[in-house]
């Protein structure tokens, strides 16, 4: 995966962060070599970019690095096992353990939803990536994911996956709505889901490939809810498996001296 250094471009500033390290000063030439090197390792755990910028120093703190890594921070495999940690509530006609992609799934065959409450509310307001695999019983609409606040994910009829976003500029939040192409969706096949909203982009990707994108506001709401997976009055009828939720979360690197 590729690794972004943007220095200064962010920051304000330059390459002098790189230039006030002197050859005798090793540890800290180390130091900044190890911060990027394990920036590419987090890349390539997280399959997303890893942004690296120099914070400028104020008068509390001195100047330092900086990257922006996706860390998993929400997940539901509906798995037996795993049922008492994910915390999945049952409603209407859906069911567990049934067999899906990667062992069992969440089945919305007959209709149906599940609240999906994991450990809590993770803070998806700087950027996040929603993960997860679906089998459509057919291509007629219905409500497959909803996260107030967060994103909500439709299925229109002729195979259309409708997402919808919601961010803004800070005091006013709206949804800002993508739509595929019509028959990205399949019946009766398994297809991989990955909705990106993080840099001012939003990128919704089936089996890997880029099917629609738009440009996001500044800023993302945060959720004011648990997802929901399904609907009992616009029902969703089909199956989901493995459902993984990344947030951009900052780390901070070596302090560059003085």
């Amino acid at each position: 995966m590729v690794v972004m250094v943007m220095i200064g471009i962010v920051a304000g500033v330059g390459m002098a962060g790189f230039d006030r390290i002197e050859p005798g000063r090793s540890s800290m030439q180390s130091a900044v070599e190890n911060f990027i090197e394990s920036s590419r390792d987090r890349a390539r755990a997280s399959n997303q970019k890893v942004v690296i910028s120099l914070q400028p120093e104020t008068e509390q703190e001195a100047a330092r690095w900086q990257r922006l890594v996706f860390r998993n921070v929400f997940e539901a495999t509906f798995e037996g096992a795993a049922s008492l940690r994910e915390q999945i509530r049952l409603e209407g006609q859906s069911q567990l353990q049934v067999a899906g992609r990667c062992g069992a799934c969440l089945d919305l065959s007959d209709g149906g939803a599940a609240v999906v409450s994991g450990r809590g509310l993770p803070d998806l307001s700087n950027g996040f990536v929603v993960d997860f695999d679906c089998f459509p019983s057919d291509v007629n609409s219905g409500k497959l994911l909803s996260w107030p606040g967060v994103v909500s994910i439709k299925q229109l009829r002729n195979g259309v996956l409708q997402c919808q976003v919601r961010a803004g500029d800070g005091d006013f939040f709206t949804n800002i709505t993508i739509d595929s192409p019509p028959a990205s969706l399949r019946a009766m096949r398994w297809q991989h889901i990955r909705l990106i909203a993080a840099n001012g982009q939003c990128q919704l990707q089936i089996n890997g490939k880029t099917v629609v994108s738009t440009l996001l506001p500044r800023y993302l709401s945060v959720a004011q809810d648990v997802p929901v997976f399904g609907d009992i009055d616009d029902a969703w009828y089909g199956k989901i498996d493995e459902f993984y939720v990344q947030a951009l979360q900052a780390e901070l690197g070596p302090v560059v001296p003085g």
